[in-house]
């Protein structure tokens, strides 16, 4: 049971994904380490990989994808990850939810079938890739154009924004690599979420509200603008529409989380300040709307908030 404890209660916190290889590396015996799972201290995420359970159980669900496309890379020949995998690796946001299987590209010739856990993604010529924290992956310019080309508009542009605003991508490698896909599948989606990404947007949330407008043919608004009044700077808001004398602010309530933050202000310190902002910006004339993701998930939804504050498309 001493070796099994060992496991159990590691004297450095074991954060990936550990292997029987690295158990018997250590001077413990592949018995230590199924006592450890049955123990309920390690889970098993992918054949001969494990992960400790307090990892496990405090991963949201990006983290857990990364943690078993680091499972992957320590099993698989020489793998390079695309798509959704590589999106995990670069910490890019992904509306639509992490797939269970790892994703894989492999070149056409080998014609290896995809397996329970990795689904293979044929190609006649690899990509250029990197490696971020040790796994190898696609450029995250290429990553950006291969999701928008497979999912939701919504999805592509809060990857391509994501990618310009945190990550600081240069444009012109997006079009670099949406014009090597040709005329492929795909290929018109991407050139429109391309066409409208915009580092200005800060957040996810902002991305996809910024989806369903476009989408739903209302005016355009300027990101991140700021608002000043007779004493000053208010601040910047997320959308406005000058035109029509709105400010838009998506709500995803993280601003009021105290956890993490590096002040000790309470919630109820926060929620004030940002009522007397909001009153600060109405003070100017301006109409002010808030949504939330509930709003922004349902385009329907969206469009009857934001009518109420007169932002409708165009006749």
């Amino acid at each position: 049971m001493g070796s099994a404890r060992a496991l159990a209660e590691p004297r450095a916190p074991v954060l990936g994904p550990v292997t029987a290889d690295d158990v018997r590396t250590s001077g413990l015996a592949g018995e230590d380490l199924r006592r450890a799972v049955r123990a309920g201290a390690f889970v098993r995420v992918r054949h001969g990989a494990y992960v400790p359970a307090a990892t496990w159980e405090s991963a949201d669900r990006a983290e857990r994808h990364r943690l078993l496309v680091r499972a992957a890379a320590r099993s698989l020949a020489a793998p390079v990850f695309g798509y959704e995998s590589a999106a995990a690796m670069w910490r890019l946001p992904l509306l639509e939810g992490w797939p269970s299987d790892v994703q894989v590209l492999v070149l056409d010739a080998r014609g290896t079938p995809s397996t329970r856990g990795v689904r293979r993604h044929r190609l006649a010529t690899l990509p250029d890739v990197r490696a971020v924290d040790g796994v190898t992956v696609t450029t995250l310019a290429r990553t950006v154009v291969d999701l928008s080309r497979t999912g939701s508009f919504a999805r592509g542009l809060a990857l391509a924004d994501d990618a310009l605003h945190r990550h600081r991508v240069d444009p012109d490698d997006l079009a670099r690599e949406l014009a090597a896909a040709g005329s492929g599948r795909g290929v018109r989606a991407a050139r429109r979420v391309l066409a409208e990404a915009d580092a200005g947007a800060e957040s996810p949330g902002e991305s996809l509200s910024r989806a369903r407008m476009i989408e739903l043919d209302l005016p355009r608004a300027s990101l991140q603008r700021e608002v000043r009044d007779s004493s000053g700077l208010v601040g910047r808001v997320d959308f406005l529409w000058e035109e029509l004398g709105v400010v838009g602010e998506f709500d995803g309530r993280l601003k009021y989380r105290v956890d993490g933050v590096g002040d000790r202000a309470t919630v109820e310190d926060r929620v004030w300040a940002e009522k007397r902002r909001e009153d600060r910006i109405r003070a100017t004339g301006l109409r002010v709307v808030r949504w939330t993701w509930r709003d922004a998930l349902d385009a329907g939804r969206l469009a009857r908030v934001l009518a109420t504050a007169g932002v409708r498309p165009a006749p």
